[in-house]
């Protein structure tokens, strides 16, 4: 029973720092692809652009 709780207290430890990792990675890639300037970093700007200019014309977001 006790190992029991040990192992379950160190499943919870790990899978909330998996979970913090993941949303510090998430936060750092817009700045990421902010940083680029090529011509694919600009098609892919003008791509994102255009995706929520048809979300708003037509779903209204």
């Amino acid at each position: 029973m006790r190992r029991l709780t040990i192992l379950s207290a160190v499943a919870a430890v790990l899978i909330m720092s998996v979970s913090a990792s993941a949303a510090q990675i998430q936060g750092a890639r817009p700045s990421v692809g902010a940083q680029r300037n090529g011509p694919i970093a600009k098609l892919i700007e003008l791509e994102r652009r255009k995706n929520e200019w048809l979300r708003q014309r037509f779903l209204g977001r």
